[in-house]
């Protein structure tokens, strides 16, 4: 059973989270993580069929850092801003330092002079683990409600 602190760092755990990658600061999104982690974007139908239908994958922090190294030097995409609303955390087991964390999201992107537009939205089933005093993703898997990948998807989500 979880203390009501300990579901309030999860839920702030999650605000830092945002707020990074909200704020562009993509050079700390790898902190959020294990070493060895599983960062995956995909659909429903991709969650069926295995990883061919991802949006996104990556298996360790210095692969996340080699995509945003990568973004940096791209020039064939238009920057653009995202924000990040994540709700309805639910706890769905805790054993020793692991936890599985169940929580809806959306995340809106807006870019220069345009309207925002919803980039993505559903759940997520994410693996939280405490390492050295600090929470930090196993696992971060993203399904989202939508089949059809977004035009432009560059940055994290």
């Amino acid at each position: 059973m979880l203390t009501a602190e300990e579901r309030l760092d999860v839920q702030e755990f999650y605000a830092r989270y945002a707020e990074c990658i909200d704020g562009a600061r993509l050079e700390h999104w790898a902190e959020f993580f294990t070493e060895q982690c599983l960062y995956r974007v995909t659909t429903r139908l991709g969650l069926r069929l295995g990883g061919d239908e991802d949006w996104m994958n990556l298996e360790s922090t210095s692969l996340m850092r080699d995509r945003v190294v990568s973004m940096g030097q791209s020039e064939d995409f238009v920057p653009y801003q995202q924000r990040h609303f994540f709700a309805n955390f639910r706890i769905q087991e805790a054993e020793g330092d692991e936890l599985q964390v169940h929580a809806n999201f959306l995340v809106l992107r807006t870019y220069a002079g345009q309207p925002s537009e919803v980039l993505a939205s559903g759940y997520c089933q994410d693996r939280v683990t405490r390492a050295g005093g600090r929470l930090k993703f196993i696992q971060k898997l993203y399904i989202v409600e939508n089949d059809e990948r977004p035009e432009s998807f560059v940055y994290p989500i």
